[in-house]
């Protein structure tokens, strides 16, 4: 295995000891067309990104899909995509980079209702994880999970979503809703549980796209700015660009937009096969010491590897060019004109799919489902 440098996007201007170190990943959606070989090890597939995992204390990543699907009946499309679950055992993936809990506040969080969020946090239960981020209603104190390092540190973690439909209510369990209001108030529990350093894992983006939708740059950039330290997203299974945010009494804030996939079986782009993981280094009190990042190449079977030194640097000035775009603000102007294009054709795919599954009645849902964003950004289009 070739060793390589870590790549830092921050460090602290003071140095300071590093007491432990914590890792982020992206989306990991163990279904669709992986390729598993006879006697196939999920464990060992994940050998190929140990040398990113080696010293950290624990990981969080989004898990997409429901987990023990077995005697459960999944609910109807109403349109384009997939249902999506995976066995227990793809957990063994999860364990062997050192999740400790994993996010699943996602669209697919609920493809077999409420049993299928139940069976998912029951299989996490067996494998020593805590899931966060489904399965409550808005009654219900945020989902968060404070994980203990060494000595007193503690650090915080929430999982919440903006791109899903199913969102929780106050009546309705369903996906914990990204609401600046809900991520308050789970900040507030993990500071009653002593987390000094806390991270919150949006399921956001857009899909076919690098850029991030200027709404959810707003709301990451709120949710740090209301107190968390790392802000990250993922959903459109590309890597996009960064922005540190220099906040009020000297402190820093960084938002990720996107961190691609460590495994997938959905990829219809050489683009959806990169992904990143953010380590962040932090001092005996939680404080944040130092931030890396690490490229990922999902390989032919779709499982995360470390890519060769060509491909890293391709990764790495992808994200780097994203950031830059961040900073100048040129990254909306290539998000509109890149996801308005095709959104008549995706509508009609979708609505012909609805039809096909459910006839008129499913055609009627869709319709009622069509996205207010996706009318902005036709606006946007046309206003410029």
């Amino acid at each position: 295995m070739i060793a390589y440098e870590d790549v830092t996007v921050w460090h602290a201007a003071t140095p300071e000891p590093v007491a432990a170190r914590i890792a982020i990943g992206g989306d990991f959606l163990p279904a669709g067309n992986l390729i598993m070989p006879p006697e196939f090890d999920w464990g060992k597939q994940a050998k190929q990104l140990d040398q990113y995992f080696k010293d950290v204390g624990t990981t969080f990543v989004n898990l997409e899909g429901t987990l023990d699907t077995r005697q459960l009946r999944p609910r109807a499309l109403l349109g384009l995509g997939q249902i999506v679950s995976a066995p227990p055992s793809s957990l063994e993936y999860l364990k062997s980079i050192r999740c400790g809990a994993i996010g699943i506040a996602n669209n697919h969080s609920c493809d077999f209702g409420d049993e299928g969020v139940a069976h998912t946090k029951a299989a996490s239960a067996l494998y020593d994880m805590v899931s966060i981020g489904a399965g409550i209603t808005l009654k219900e104190t945020p989902d968060i999970f404070v994980w203990r390092g060494p000595d007193t540190m503690r650090v915080g973690f929430w999982a919440a979503a903006k791109a899903t439909s199913d969102q929780a209510t106050a009546n309705r369990r369903g996906v914990e809703p990204c609401r600046i209001e809900r991520g308050t108030q789970a900040l507030e529990t993990m500071r009653s549980q002593g987390a000094q350093c806390c991270v919150a894992l949006i399921h956001a983006g857009c899909m076919r796209n690098n850029q991030p939708d200027p709404e959810d740059v707003r709301l990451l950039e709120s949710l740090a700015q209301s107190g968390f330290d790392i802000v990250a997203a993922s959903h459109s299974h590309r890597i996009a660009g960064h922005k540190q945010l220099r906040l009020a009494h000297d402190r820093n804030a960084f938002c990720f937009f996107g961190l691609g996939s460590i495994v997938s079986g959905y990829v219809s782009s050489p683009l959806e096969r990169e992904g990143l993981v953010i380590v962040a280094s932090l001092n005996a009190s939680g404080g944040l010491v130092a931030l890396e990042i690490h490229p990922v190449l999902l390989d032919a079977a779709g499982f995360g590897s470390i890519p060769s030194e060509s491909n890293r640097e391709i990764i790495l000035q992808r994200f780097r060019k994203l950031s830059a775009e961040l900073a100048d603000g040129s990254y909306e102007k290539h998000f509109y004109r890149e996801t308005s294009t095709g959104l008549t054709r995706l509508y009609v795919r979708d609505a012909q799919a609805a039809f096909r599954a459910a006839g008129l009645r499913g055609l009627a849902r869709k319709a009622a489902r069509v996205r207010v964003r996706h009318m902005k950004r036709l606006i946007r289009k046309v206003t410029g």
